[in-house]
This record gives structure tokens, C-alpha cells and sequence, in this order.
């Protein structure tokens, strides 16, 4: 292909995301390069039967999350927790909790409903009693085939909403009409229809004891409430994990850093640029760039030479591009080395002594080959 033909707009400044300045993308929309690329992955994904050998193809350092593939990219939204021999997406991530700040009192506490006018969050509880989130229950209402599910959490945890697919969050009415109460007034215990709502308990409040809930009755809350002995208690694993928790397989340390998902060509060519660039911009593997080579006549009279070579490589089954712009050889160089092209072939000069010079994009390598020797690796 002819790069005037294509008219790939390159840009300089610094303040376009690179796929722009590459001319991949014009705002979320992917151009010629940019199919190009994104073709070739899926091509890819196509071909090899599993996912980690058609990412490493791709040129993607990744790291398998459980049943996701990702990339650790400060520009990712997802955020990964990896701990010794353990990797997951925090959605999905189990790990095991820092103990509570206070221990929970002794003895078998009898339940005490108290007045709390005005306190409905978890704050405001614990400043009302003098105790720590970690002494409160968090009561969650969500939907789930159409009937209510209360997920009871410790104060401090928040829900991981991944690890109950299908369930949606309840609706203020509905709570009401459930719970005969509003939110910010939940528990277990207590309330005339508590007895027909399924009750999930996170893991960390097994074993717990006389801790602080809701009382399913506006402006009140309850002591001593204890999983077990006070209501029916199924245990599930319902919180995303924290800074501070420990890794499950050795109780050492958790680290979180922010991942690119790879689950589709879009998130892989994303990864694939930011882990194959340098000052000059991108440097893609031939595999998924959107031409291997590029055939550059350094000077206007050496383009009909540059246009004999270009032809032969297509022969061969090469996919070629041809710069035969009326721009300096300086402004061809950047261009070629900020879209990504592996090799350029610069036909310069020495070609009346029948040599060219191949340049590869990753390694800056030059080397000069006669015309009739040219090779380009596939």
C-alpha cells in the first residue's frame, strides 16, 4: 500500500494518547492502522487455542487471574491483587481480613434495643456508641430471582457485587415493604417479615459475638446481636478484599496495582502499545502490526528503485507499505518508528552500489544488504 494513499495522520504533541498520535484512533473511533492491528489479533485469538500463547504472540506480558487474562497498566480500570503464588481481579479476590480493631465482649449477651435518632451510617454509628466499624454489621438488601437477600458484612468491608451474579440492589420501597424499615436501620433481628428473607453472612463475622445492628425499625439499633444463636446464618465469602488483608496462601502480603482485562482486541492492542513503546512511539511485534515493513526512498529519485523493491515484497507475501510521500527523510524516519512499522528498508545513496539499509524498529539495528539479498523475518 501507498502511504499517500492512506494518508496515515501522524501527530506530535505530546498531550494525544499515543494511539492518536499514531494515527490508529480519532477519538474512540479505530482507523486504517488501527483495523489493521486489530485484524491481526483477532486472527490470532483465532488460531491458537490458548489464550496465554496467543497473548504472548501478541507481544503481551500477562498475568492469569484465575479465569482472567490481564496486564498490570497504570491506565487500566481494573485492579489486580496478587499475593505468593495467588492472582485476582479484586472484583473476584478472596483473601483473609485484618482482625477486628476491638474484641468482641465477652459472654452471652443478652439483645438490647436502643434509640439512635438520626444515625443510618455506618460512621455515624460507630461515633454514636464509641466502637469501631469493625464492631458493626452492615446490612445490604439485594434482589435476586425476584426475592430479597440481606447480606450481612462487618462495618469496615464493602460488598463485592461480582460475587453475587444476578442480584441487583433493592429499591427503597421495596426494603420498606420488606423490612418495615429504611435503610440505615437493617439487621438480622427483629422486623415482622425477617423470618421469610434469606440471610447471607460473610465470612469474617463467623465466630463473632455480641456486635451492633440494625433493628428493622426506624431511629433503632440493636446489641449484642451474635450470628447463630440470633438468626440463621449462612456464611458466604461477600466482601472485596482491602489494604492490609493478607494473601490466603501463605498469609503474607497483598499488592494491588491497576490491570488492563484482555478479553477483547481493542484491551489487547491497548496493552500490547503500552508495553512495545519507546520515546519514538510504538513498537509492535510483526505479528500484530499493521504493516511489517516499510520501503523508504531517502531521495525522490530513488523512488522508482524503492517502488521495484516494495513490489517484490508484496510477491513475497509480505505485508508493505510504501512511503513515497515528498517529505524529508527525517519526517519519514519519525513517522515509521511512531506507528510502529519492525523494519524500514532505506533506499538511500548506496544504492548505486547496489545496497540498501534495513533498519529494525525495536532493536534500532542498521544493516546494510544488497538489493538482491533483502529478507525480512515473518
Amino acid at each position: 500500500m501507498l502511504w499517500s494513499e492512506l494518508q496515515i495522520a501522524t501527530l506530535r504533541e505530546d498531550n494525544h494518547p499515543l494511539l492518536v498520535r499514531a494515527g490508529y484512533m480519532r477519538g474512540r473511533e479505530y482507523l486504517f492502522l488501527g483495523k489493521r492491528a486489530l485484524a491481526k489479533i483477532e486472527g490470532i485469538l483465532r488460531e491458537e487455542g490458548e489464550k496465554g500463547r496467543a497473548l504472548a504472540r501478541c507481544g503481551v506480558a500477562y498475568i492469569q487471574a484465575a479465569d482472567d487474562f490481564v496486564a498490570e497498566s497504570e491506565s487500566g480500570g481494573e485492579v489486580l491483587v496478587r499475593g505468593t503464588r495467588y492472582a485476582a481481579l479484586a472484583a473476584k479476590a478472596v483473601s483473609m481480613a485484618r482482625p477486628p480493631a476491638l474484641a468482641d465482649p465477652e459472654g452471652d449477651l443478652a439483645l438490647e434495643e436502643f434509640s439512635t435518632p438520626g444515625v443510618k451510617t455506618i460512621a455515624q454509628i460507630a461515633d454514636f456508641t464509641g466502637l469501631p466499624a469493625t464492631s458493626q454489621i452492615k446490612s445490604l438488601v439485594m434482589v435476586m430471582e425476584g426475592q430479597p437477600l440481606l447480606l450481612l458484612l462487618r462495618g469496615d468491608h464493602q460488598l463485592s457485587v461480582a460475587k453475587l451474579p444476578g442480584a441487583r440492589p433493592a429499591e427503597p420501597e421495596e426494603i420498606r415493604r420488606w423490612f418495615g424499615a429504611d435503610p440505615g436501620s437493617l439487621g438480622p433481628v427483629g422486623g415482622p417479615g425477617i423470618r421469610a428473607v434469606r440471610i447471607l453472612v460473610d465470612e469474617t463475622l463467623r465466630g463473632r459475638r455480641n456486635m451492633i445492628a440494625g433493628a428493622n425499625r426506624n431511629d433503632y439499633h440493636l446489641r449484642n446481636v451474635t450470628p447463630g444463636r440470633d438468626f440463621e446464618a449462612e456464611f458466604a465469602d461477600l466482601r472485596q478484599v482491602a489494604e492490609g488483608d493478607a494473601c490466603i496462601t501463605d498469609g503474607g502480603p497483598l499488592r494491588f496495582s491497576k490491570a488492563i482485562l484482555l478479553d477483547s482486541e481493542e484491551r489487547i492492542l491497548s496493552a500490547a502499545v503500552e508495553q512495545n513503546r519507546d520515546a519514538d512511539g510504538i513498537a509492535l511485534p510483526a505479528a500484530i502490526a499493521p504493516f511489517t515493513v516499510v520501503v523508504t526512498p531517502v531521495h525522490p529519485e530513488r523512488l522508482d528503485a524503492a517502488r521495484e523493491i516494495y513490489r517484490r515484497l508484496l510477491v513475497e507475501g509480505h505485508d508493505a507499505l510504501l512511503d513515497d510521500r515528498d517529505a524529508r527523510p527525517g519526517v519519514k524516519f519519525k513517522d515509521a518508528d511512531l506507528i510502529g512499522i519492525p523494519y524500514r528498508i532505506n533506499v538511500g545513496k548506496k544504492l548505486a552500489e547496489g545496497i540498501v539499509e534495513i533498519v529494525e524498529r525495536r532493536s534500532r539495528m542498521s544493516t546494510d544488504v544488497p538489493v538482491g539479498a533483502i529478507s525480512i523475518p515473518r
